[in-house]
């Protein structure tokens, strides 16, 4: 941080240049494998998310080839972290997956071996696995949790409890040196502004390395879509969003890393919210509430 500026929130640029002392990209990588998740999430639409680089490429190593010229252009660095974000990326043959995250941080310039997945699909044996992928590189693991209320859990058909996600991040914190990422959803349906802040204020009780925000987005060919075609779910406007989500930032510790701010579906595949603004364009106007509100980070913890 600059002399004089004024802290919002703990980024993540600057988590990694405090850290590696260098600015790093990310690349987005798939195994094409499935979510076990069966209905799935009501929210969930399995291409929304995929790389476009990777939807014709197959083998992880075709995938950084392909995608890594473009990718130092807009970074303007040569080393990455490797991505792997669509659907479950723990679930699977285990030989594949140790062959495919084994292949993703053989590259020199690939530094770090970033996996989402659900917390129903982590055990020992994954654990062991990724260690040894690794190739004793950093490994981030994050863990979709998007609220801790069972209630909208079930409602959402999320598949687990927070129970069950905390057995998973306890297992992880117990048996490797793993950062732990967690993501969570604000707009669910059901969830009022009180659930939504008492969620942060758990949050900070479980101490998760990075927290990756999202804003619920209707997507083609889900079950959120009738429900919002039916007039039964409202998305938030961006002005709610902006509410909710400043002040959940207010009830996080600095120590939490804020990997992500709002949600980033491809345009083609979202029905709404659409509100028309970039990463960027939303930093600006969420700094100026943070002002106007005297809000920051850690500001009500």
């Amino acid at each position: 941080m600059k002399k004089n500026e004024r802290y919002y929130y703990t980024d993540f640029i600057s988590y990694l240049k405090k850290t590696f002392g260098e600015k790093y990209g990310k690349i987005g990588l798939t195994l094409h494998t499935p979510c076990p998740n069966d209905p799935p999430c009501i929210y969930c639409n399995q291409t929304s998310f995929l790389p476009h680089t990777s939807k014709k490429l197959f083998t992880v190593k075709e995938q950084i080839d392909d995608a890594l010229p473009y990718l130092k252009k807009k970074y303007q660095t040569d080393k990455f972290i490797a991505y792997f974000q669509d659907n479950t990326s723990t679930f699977g043959n285990i030989e594949y997956l140790f062959k495919s995250f084994s292949e993703a941080m053989n590259p020199e310039n690939i530094k770090v071996l970033a996996i989402s997945t659900r917390p129903d699909n982590v055990s020992i044996g994954i654990l062991e696995m990724l260690k040894k992928a690794s190739n004793n590189k950093p490994v981030w693991l994050e863990l979709g949790l998007q609220s801790i209320h069972d209630s909208t859990l079930s409602d959402i058909k999320r598949g687990h409890t927070f129970q069950e996600f905390m057995n998973a991040y306890n297992l992880i914190r117990e048996n490797t040196d793993f950062k732990i990422g967690i993501h969570m959803i604000i707009g669910l349906p059901n969830e009022t502004d009180s659930m939504i802040y008492s969620s942060m204020k758990k949050i900070n009780e479980v101490k998760p390395d990075y927290l990756k925000f999202h804003h619920l987005q209707v997507l083609n060919n889900t079950e959120l879509t009738n429900l919002y075609s039916s007039g039964s779910y409202n998305p938030l406007t961006l002005e709610k969003y902006l509410e909710l989500f400043c002040n959940s930032l207010s009830y996080l510790k600095k120590d939490i890393v804020i990997q992500r701010l709002l949600s980033r579906a491809h345009s083609n595949e979202l029905i709404a919210p659409k509100w028309g603004i970039s990463t960027e364009q939303f930093k600006n106007i969420f700094k100026e509430y943070m002002d106007h509100h005297g809000l920051y980070q850690g500001s009500k913890t």
